[in-house]
């Protein structure tokens, strides 16, 4: 038996009916409120397609199959995607390519991971993979000041519904204002609430105006955004910024509670002209 007669033979069938993957198009990110993306799988079978041909693609791993096609059936949205994608979306009016995409409706944050595509017949198989991000900017972002006292504001950031974990830093001349402190939580849909503040004593302030920036980015999407306020030191306490708009029967308070905040504040103020007067003394 010539032995090299086969063995070309094999090289030549295995090109014929060879499974390539040409193109994968999965977006890198996509913003929050997109009506819909477009996951494309352009691949190629050889000059004689095989036998079993399935497209499959796959959600952060090989266990996590979210669409399957066998031609010429209709295609099979699994787990994860079930409910999510267009079952009528056509890429191609080639038989053996019409449904190798999936058009997902309305992505949400959840459905940010790897995709895999996998292209198979009974002897060939080829595969490859593109992360997605779905991010949101957030619904809100607002950046305030309130001054409580003669020598002293406070600044204020506040950014709501935000996804990737996001990072939220005011700026003074450039450089993060180093007595800032932030709170972040997430909520049961994994959405982000970030708040930065700091306080600015009159004597940091050393020209009669000063710009504060706040800067709000998601590293991993790419997208930063920021606000701007003017600060005017020595100005009168204006409490404007940080009442709050009440329904008619809580807009009373009770003595109680006048003396308690009227309390509060006091104190606050204390322990603040003593930790100023420690910082000058040393």
């Amino acid at each position: 038996m010539n032995y090299s007669i086969h063995f070309v033979f094999l090289i030549l069938c295995s090109k014929c009916i060879a499974v390539n993957i040409k193109r994968l198009d999965v977006p890198a990110l996509v913003e929050l409120g997109t009506e819909s993306v477009i996951l494309d799988c352009d691949y190629s079978t050889g000059e004689t397609p095989g036998p079993g041909l399935v497209i499959k693609w796959f959600f952060n791993g090989s266990t996590g199959l979210v669409y399957q096609w066998i031609p010429p059936l209709q295609p099979q949205f699994i787990g994860l995607l079930k409910g999510k994608v267009d079952p009528n979306f056509k890429i191609s009016d080639e038989p053996l390519q019409a449904y190798r995409a999936i058009k997902i409706i309305n992505p949400g944050t959840h459905l940010s991971g790897n995709y895999t595509c996998v292209v198979s017949t009974f002897i060939a198989e080829d595969s490859q993979t593109r992360s997605m991000l779905v991010y949101s900017p957030g619904k809100s972002f607002h950046f305030q000041q309130e001054k409580k006292y003669v020598f002293l504001v406070t600044l204020r950031c506040v950014a709501e519904y935000l996804y990737p974990r996001p990072v939220l830093t005011i700026l003074s001349k450039g450089k993060p204002l180093e007595r800032a402190l932030t709170d972040m939580r997430m909520d049961s849909w994994g959405m982000y609430t970030v708040e930065t503040t700091a306080l600015v004593h009159d004597d940091d302030v050393t020209s009669p105006w000063e710009e504060f920036v706040c800067v709000l980015s998601l590293p991993l999407a790419n997208y930063t955004s920021n606000r701007t306020t003017v600060y005017y030191p020595g100005l009168m306490p204006t409490h404007s910024a940080s009442i709050e708009v009440k329904k008619p029967q809580e807009h009373q308070a009770s003595s109680k509670t006048i003396l308690h905040t009227f309390f509060t504040m006091s104190i606050d103020l204390f322990c603040f002209i003593l930790s100023r007067r420690y910082q000058h003394a040393v």
